[in-house]
């Protein structure tokens, strides 16, 4: 082949890449203009801001979710009946009562309650005096801890070392990251995260009733773990932003030089 052709081959090479390059990036910007003038509702037919669009597309949570040991219970009358809840309007913070014990012995003594048939007792997640968290009920499940908030929370169990009911710093952190993740992935808010105590008057979780500064701080921590995280996302997400824009600027000023030579 002589130089003339090469020169043909390459330039009709080239002009094919750019060509799939340009559709590509014109592809991209169609369906920003799409997203921005017109997103339907998926049951009403109407239309939606682009600003709307983009926070129902957000992740569900921010806070990434812990490590969690999925052991949910047999279905049972006595420690979960299977029923779905009302509302999730609460997540409820308890501490177990029996000190030095750990999650896996009493997610096992939820499930031993199907055969002793002696009381009713359990909770969606038991958190371990090493941080452990066991999942033993469904978030969208009754579990038998809250009273007359069973229908419409989230219950959590902590075990703890003496009757102080004092966290261990491992049990601590790994209730600040679940409520973090839960509270984030449901969206509820800072007041509808609460003690047992608020629901029934009982000591329960005991050390952040005798201490309600030190369940404010606990709360404070939480909500904390959540702006950090979402601030991250958000920084990142302006990134990509910012680097797609940068990516078509190089593609037109590429283009234009071509077009000139």
């Amino acid at each position: 082949m002589d130089h003339e052709g090469k020169r043909r081959k390459s330039r009709h090479t080239l002009f094919w890449i750019i060509f799939l390059e340009v559709l590509i990036v014109l592809t991209g910007l169609s369906l920003l203009v799409i997203r921005q003038e017109v997103a339907e509702d998926d049951e009403s037919g109407m239309t939606i801001s682009y600003e709307e669009y983009e926070r129902q597309t957000e992740p569900e949570a921010y806070v990434p979710v812990p490590e969690i040991s999925e052991q949910f219970l047999t279905v049972n009358e006595w420690s979960r009946p299977g029923d779905k809840i009302k509302s999730l309007d609460y997540i409820v913070i308890h501490y177990l009562g029996n000190p030095e014990t750990t999650a896996q012995q009493n997610h096992d003594y939820f499930e031993s309650l199907k055969d002793l048939q002696n009381t009713s007792m359990s909770a969606n997640y038991v958190i371990g005096l090493d941080g452990e968290i066991i999942h033993c009920v469904p978030d969208d499940e009754v579990a038998y801890a809250s009273n007359s908030a069973n229908e419409y929370s989230i219950s959590i169990e902590n075990c703890h070392p003496d009757d102080t009911g004092r966290f261990t710093d491992e049990t601590y952190a790994s209730l600040v990251h679940l409520v973090a993740y839960l509270s984030d992935y449901y969206d509820l808010d800072r007041d509808q995260i609460i003690r047992h105590y608020d629901v029934t008057g009982k000591p329960c979780p005991k050390y952040y009733v005798d201490h309600p500064g030190a369940w404010e701080a606990f709360l404070d921590e939480v909500m904390e773990m959540r702006d950090s995280y979402e601030q991250e996302a958000r920084k990142a997400q302006e990134a990509a932003r910012k680097a797609r824009g940068t990516e078509v600027d190089e593609l037109t000023v590429f283009l234009e030089n071509m077009t000139e030579e």
